[in-house]
């Protein structure tokens, strides 16, 4: 019996303990601020699964075409040679 006078009033003390916090101000400001807070956090989570979608999207893509164009190879420079110039043509008067 006694320990359920105990537990009663403990059950009473903290009752009346968490009504006060939950009246004060200031835990009313911070459970908005956590509330923000906690938003803010989905919101940005949701970006970052959009980014990456979309960078995943852009690997697969570049993966495609990285299997399409394979790079020609590359052919030896030319030799240039200079030819001889013609002799210049006397003018006739």
């Amino acid at each position: 019996m006694v320990k359920k006078m105990v537990i009663s009033q403990l059950q009473s003390v903290g009752e009346g303990a968490l009504s006060k916090v939950a009246q004060s101000s200031a835990t009313k400001t911070a459970l908005q601020g956590a509330l923000q807070l906690k938003d803010k956090g989905e919101k940005i989570f949701h970006v970052l699964e959009s980014v990456e979608h979309r960078l995943s999207a852009i690997e697969n893509r570049l993966d495609k075409l990285e299997q399409t164009k394979k790079p020609a190879p590359r052919r030896a420079a030319a030799k240039t040679t200079t030819a001889a110039k013609p002799a210049a043509r006397k003018k006739t008067a």
